[in-house]
């Protein structure tokens, strides 16, 4: 069984912002900051996978990092898969393409999608890790459990919560922090890892259906880290390596400066020689990003601040006044 580094990763930088240490995290898995790059990388056996949570746990004191974790998730971590979840036409088209195609981003957490009187989302976490340390694998379970929920939210472009909550475990820490989170009643001890939501649920259509968002986005990135595969100064690296594992967050200059094997210091004063500083690089992968999908898609504002990782419009249309004195609608009418 394995992970790859595209899933590992997400839970790495969360726990980076959360008080982690990245050469710790990275030493949890067996590899270096530069590894991260390759998101494809495949993490092999249990161990890594228990020792990177069990690490997590230990330098963030989140008891309920994996629920936390989950709500800051989208589909985009999926890599392709996430991609062509949200091309699809109705929610239950996406849960039909995880469900034949999960086993490509990793083996130790497993979907299942019931379409009955009720649409229900299971949760299974393989055995062998279950028996090995119950503690991390439910961390794993609650990250897939919450991270649902923001799915749901990117795809259909609303907030829906489960009518019920199960989960196998008899106890966990906090009984309100997850039923804050799933906004429902939790039932412990049950038979499954289950959400149970309205059948209606399948049938919703995708924001990002008719718009062509994310298969633009995805193509965008291609584009821009395809023109940077040779770079000559030192700015277009770091904006090559930032743009190569950019999936709606800008990871920190840490991460970044690990991963092209420089010291913070050295890659600060690096960018300064060159009259540039990492925020406002950051800043200008996102503003030509925003641009490219207000000229070449009929996608909302709102959607558009979704896939490039703004939680809420009113902080997307902030940041684009602050780029183009005018707001993402008005410069739409302009590119039209």
């Amino acid at each position: 069984m394995y992970a790859t580094i595209r899933v590992l990763r997400n839970i790495m930088y969360a726990a980076r912002e959360n008080g982690g240490n990245l050469i710790r995290l990275c030493g949890s898995l067996g590899i270096v900051p530069a590894d991260l790059s390759n998101g494809e990388k495949r993490i092999e056996g249990v161990r890594p996978v228990i020792d990177l949570w069990t690490e997590v746990i230990s330098s963030t004191k989140d008891q309920a990092f994996g629920l936390h974790l989950g709500l800051k998730s989208n589909p985009s971590t999926f890599g392709v898969l996430g991609y062509l979840m949200q091309s699809c036409q109705t929610f239950g088209d996406a849960m039909k393409e995880i469900d034949r195609y999960q086993k490509t981003v990793s083996g130790w957490i497993t979907y299942e999608f019931v379409s009955g009187k009720e649409c229900e989302l299971i949760f299974s976490v393989n055995p062998l890790w279950w028996h090995a340390s119950p503690h991390t694998a439910r961390q794993a379970i609650d990250s897939a459990m919450s991270g649902a929920l923001s799915y749901i939210r990117i795809l259909t472009g609303q907030r829906i919560y489960p009518v019920s909550a199960e989960l196998t475990s008899d106890k966990v820490f906090s009984k309100a922090v997850y039923e804050n989170v799933f906004q429902c009643a939790l039932k412990l001890g049950s038979d499954k890892n289950r959400l149970t939501f309205s059948k209606a649920l399948f049938g919703m259509p995708l924001v990002g259906h008719d718009e062509s968002l994310y298969a633009t986005f995805a193509q965008t990135l291609q584009q821009q880290y395809a023109g940077l595969t040779q770079p000559e100064k030192f700015t277009d690296r770091v904006r090559s390596t930032i743009i190569q594992d950019f999936y709606g967050k800008i990871p920190s200059l840490e991460i970044i400066a690990a991963q092209m094997n420089v010291s913070e210091r050295s890659f600060q004063r690096k960018l300064q020689q060159e009259h540039e500083t990492y925020r406002s690089l950051g800043m200008k992968i996102k503003h030509e990003l925003a641009l490219n999908l207000l000229r070449n898609t009929n996608a909302t504002v709102h959607a558009i601040s979704e896939v490039l990782g703004y939680t809420e419009p009113s902080a997307f249309h902030r940041a684009f006044k602050n780029w183009t004195n005018t707001s993402p609608a008005q410069k739409k009418l302009s590119l039209e």
